[in-house]
C-alpha cells in the first residue's frame, strides 16, 4: 500500500480522533510520545463480589478468540496463556508491525479470515515510524454493555508492559461490532479495497461519522510486571453530560513505543452511591 495514513499522536487515540494525510512516497516523520504511566488502583477500590458488567473481562472464555470482544488477529493481537498462573488467559499486543502488513491482514480479517492463518510478522527497522506503533496503534474493542442514566462506573484493568490508553465510549443505540467498524482510517482502506481505488484523502471526501456521542480516557501500564490501574477518585459518568448514552464499549489502545503489551482482568463496575460530580 503506497498511501501513508498518518494519525495525530495526541491522547485522543486511534478510534477517537484521526487525520488522514495523502502522501505518496516518504511522509514527514510523525511526532510520537507514549502516554504517561497509569495510576495504580487502590486495593479496596472495588468491593469484593462486585459485579463486572463486562462479560469475560478476564478473557478465560472462548475458542480461537475471547468471547465478548472483537476477534484477535494473530498478527498484532493475541489471546495467550500467560506465564503467571494467576492470570491464565490474557491479551497480548504487538505494535511493532508494519502498517502496510497490518492493513493487508486486517482487511482479510474483516472479511472473515481466521487469526490462526495470520501471516508471519515482517521485519521492521528504525525509526519505526511506518509501524502500527508510529501510525495507527492496535485497537481492541469490547462488545457493548448497557449503562444506567445517572450512574457512575469504575473501570479497572491489569497491564504488564509500556503505558497504553483505555477508552470508555458511549452510544445512544446498541452499536455494530463488526471488525474495525469504528476505525475511520481502516474503514477508508476497506472501502478502497472493495472498490479497487486508492483511499480518498482529499478534503472533499465523505467525512467518516462515528456513532458514539461520549468518551472517557484512562491511562494504564508502565511497569514490567502485572499491576492494576484505574482513575483514582474519577469514576466514569457516561450520562452526566450526554443523557442519551445507553451503551458503552471498552477500547484498549496500545501504540507507541513499538513493543509488546499484555492486558487482563478488565472490569467495569457500577457505583451504588456515586460521589458528587466535580
Amino acid at each position: 500500500m503506497n498511501t501513508r495514513l498518518t494519525r495525530l499522536a495526541g491522547t485522543l487515540g486511534v478510534a477517537l480522533s484521526l487525520t488522514l494525510a495523502a502522501v505518496a512516497g516518504d511522509a514527514p516523520k510523525p511526532t510520537r510520545s507514549a502516554p504517561k504511566a497509569g495510576e495504580e488502583a487502590p486495593a479496596n477500590l472495588i468491593p469484593p463480589g462486585a459485579k463486572n458488567l463486562l462479560p469475560n473481562g478476564d478473557f478465560e472464555a472462548g475458542t480461537l478468540t475471547p468471547d465478548g470482544w472483537q476477534t484477535v488477529d494473530g498478527l498484532s493481537s493475541f489471546w495467550i496463556q500467560d506465564d503467571d498462573p494467576a492470570h491464565a488467559k490474557v491479551l497480548r499486543f504487538d505494535t511493532d508491525i508494519l502498517q502496510s502488513q497490518g492493513y493487508d491482514w486486517w482487511v482479510k480479517v474483516a472479511q472473515g479470515a481466521s487469526p490462526k492463518d495470520a501471516p508471519k510478522k515482517q521485519a521492521t527497522v528504525e525509526p519505526k515510524y511506518d509501524t502500527l506503533a508510529g501510525l495507527d496503534g492496535v485497537w481492541f474493542w469490547s462488545d457493548p454493555v448497557p449503562v444506567e442514566k445517572g450512574k457512575a462506573y469504575w473501570l479497572t484493568l491489569d497491564v504488564k508492559g509500556p503505558p497504553l490508553l483505555v477508552w470508555l465510549v458511549g452510544y445512544p443505540e446498541k452499536p455494530d461490532t463488526a471488525f474495525g467498524v469504528d476505525e475511520a482510517a481502516f474503514q477508508e482502506v476497506l472501502k478502497a479495497r472493495r472498490t479497487g481505488k486508492e483511499p480518498d484523502t482529499s478534503r472533499k471526501r465523505e467525512v467518516f461519522v462515528h456513532k458514539y456521542v461520549w468518551k472517557g480516557q484512562l491511562a494504564a501500564g508502565g511497569a514490567d510486571r502485572w499491576k492494576t490501574y484505574a482513575r483514582r477518585a474519577k469514576p466514569f459518568r457516561p450520562t452526566a453530560a450526554t443523557p442519551s448514552v445507553k451503551y458503552v464499549r471498552v477500547l484498549i489502545y496500545p501504540f507507541w513505543p513499538p513493543a509488546a503489551y499484555a492486558v487482563d482482568n478488565v472490569r467495569l463496575v457500577a457505583l451504588d452511591e456515586p460521589p458528587p460530580a466535580p
